[in-house]
């Protein structure tokens, strides 16, 4: 196959794998996922383009978490709400009780409002919910589980656009066409990016503009100021603004980048693509900073910048363990599973460690090759952004943390940036290792998070430990339940769309591509050596 092929096999293995495990993920198990559906049914039930902050949930989202099982993070919510743990140790009337009562809920009470909680996304900004406005609206008649699968699979859909996107960022930095389709098959592979956008929630859309702006980017930085490059950014990153805050952090690197592009004379022609990249970004998402500002009296809006608006925020930078911050960052980056917060063991992430150590060793090494440098730029400053969210939390809620899986808005920049690192400091005769050992290492991963972590707990033969730590399964546990009792327990609270037989082909989709992707990355590359695989 050539390279056109190649990663429209690529494409359709990672959404075949996002729409299993946007089937096997629990009702709410995404991070933040029921507030995120309550804006968009909000927005889909009253007719209006912005959701006010304290807007309260639809009755049927408000009972659904007193029925299904809540993720653990949402333990202390209390009585009749149970988490996974918890759920599956009721007597197996209560539970058909509690999904008969689930699927009974009354139609109108979509159209409702609950006492509480409230859609706290609704701080957001709003072009994903937009954009599934008019899809809730055609779901109308439909229940709530099956409107949250439907949303969720045409997530994952949108969330797939962004790996022909990572193609043609490797593309920018190698020379060698497979190693460029040897990064979108690692990042396919990625568990931690797959449970994230197989989920309701606007981090789906940002990651495909975040690369799109990145591909972007480095267009201008190979070919110079062009007017056509810099629309198309401009284009991305107003978009991106419009839809997570955290594309804010990506602005002085492109103001650097357009001063930088104005060197050798060039200065008029950087100016215009500045000029016409900076207006089409603020005629897009202009707006939505303004509002905030005038609301919140912050550009982001989050809810710690609102609370911290009027704090010194330097006063607080001593009080935060930043080693500890940037280690559970990296952790909850790496795999955190969904929002119970489950976990591998510890010598899987030191593994992961210290391959992105050598990485960045490798990276030293070719800082002056333009396309390393700007993308290494963009990649710092979401770290910066992650930082700065790190202080934020730690002033307002006294931990010292942020969460990982925000930096997959730049799985792009991370995965090239790693696989040109090692491909820098591994011996010349090392040829295409870095890619089939990224594919390698992540093919097992997602396969044990899958069938060793995640299944397991939402099945109910492991559960959390007193410290909250997740037991480990044991073959006593699977002796418990066998495979019919699984595939029943995984479509429970899910509606129709999910029926036993829907979710086993999933299964083995997934499966089959995972496979795959193992196979694509242990393909050979061009003979070139380190020096002229890098543009």
């Amino acid at each position: 196959m050539d390279a056109g092929w190649r990663i429209y096999v690529i494409w359709a293995c990672f959404a075949a794998r996002l729409l299993f495990y946007a089937a096997m993920l629990p009702l709410w198990e995404g991070f933040d996922e029921w507030a995120h559906f309550a804006v968009i049914r909000t927005m889909a039930t009253r007719g209006v383009l912005l959701v006010p902050r304290d807007a309260p949930v639809s009755k049927d989202v408000e009972e659904s978490l007193k029925l299904a099982p809540v993720p653990w993070e949402l333990r202390d919510y209390p009585p009749p709400a149970v988490t996974e743990d918890a759920f599956w140790k009721l007597p197996a009337e209560e539970r058909q009780r509690r999904e008969t009562a689930f699927r009974e809920m009354p139609a109108n009470w979509r159209s409702e409002d609950g006492k509480s909680p409230t859609a706290y996304e609704a701080l957001q900004a709003p072009l994903y919910y937009w954009l599934m406005t008019p899809v809730m609206r055609s779901l109308e008649g439909w229940s709530l589980a099956a409107q949250v699968m439907a949303i969720r699979w045409l997530s994952a859909l949108i969330a797939s656009l962004a790996i022909p996107l990572v193609y043609l960022v490797g593309r920018a930095v190698f020379a060698d066409t497979h190693m460029a389709l040897g990064c979108a098959a690692v990042a396919a592979l990625m568990p931690e990016w797959a449970l994230d956008v197989a989920r309701v929630s606007n981090d789906c859309l940002s990651v495909v503009f975040f690369t799109g702006m990145l591909c972007f980017l480095l267009k201008l930085v190979e070919e110079g100021p062009r007017l056509r490059w810099a629309a198309g950014l401009g284009m991305a990153l107003g978009l991106g603004l419009l839809t997570k805050a955290w594309f804010l952090t990506a602005l002085p690197v492109v103001a650097l980048l357009f001063v930088w592009l104005g060197r050798d004379g060039r200065i008029a022609r950087a100016a215009r693509s500045g000029a016409a990249a900076a207006g089409i970004a603020v005629a897009i998402s202009g707006w939505w900073y303004v509002h905030n500002l005038m609301a919140t009296g912050t550009l982001s809006g989050l809810s710690e910048a609102v609370t911290l608006r009027h704090a010194d925020l330097a006063s607080g930078v001593p009080q935060v363990s930043w080693i500890t911050a940037i280690d559970s960052i990296l952790f909850s980056h790496l795999y955190f599973g969904g929002w119970s917060s489950l976990t591998v063991r510890s010598w899987m992430y030191h593994l992961l460690y210290i391959v992105t150590l050598l990485a960045g060793i490798g990276l030293l090494r070719i800082l002056r090759r333009p396309a390393v440098g700007w993308l290494l730029a963009i990649y710092l400053a979401f770290w910066a952004g992650q930082l700065y969210n790190v202080l934020l939390i730690s002033m307002s809620k006294g931990i010292g943390t942020s969460m990982g899986w925000y930096l997959y808005a730049a799985v792009a920049a991370e995965v090239v940036l790693c696989i040109a690192g090692l491909r820098r400091i591994l011996p010349e005769k090392a040829g295409n290792w870095p890619v089939a050992g990224g594919v390698l290492l992540f093919g097992l991963l997602d396969l044990y998070t899958v069938h060793a972590v995640a299944i397991p707990y939402y099945t109910g033969m492991t559960r959390h430990k007193l410290s909250g730590a997740l037991a480990s399964l044991h073959a006593v546990d699977l002796h418990a339940v066998n495979f019919g009792e699984i595939v029943r327990r995984l479509t429970v609270f899910k509606g129709d769309l999910v029926a036993g037989p829907v979710l086993v082909a999933l299964w083995v989709a997934y499966l089959l591509s995972a496979t795959v992707l193992v196979v694509t990355g242990f393909g050979k590359g061009s003979p070139g050596g380190r020096r002229d695989i890098l543009r």
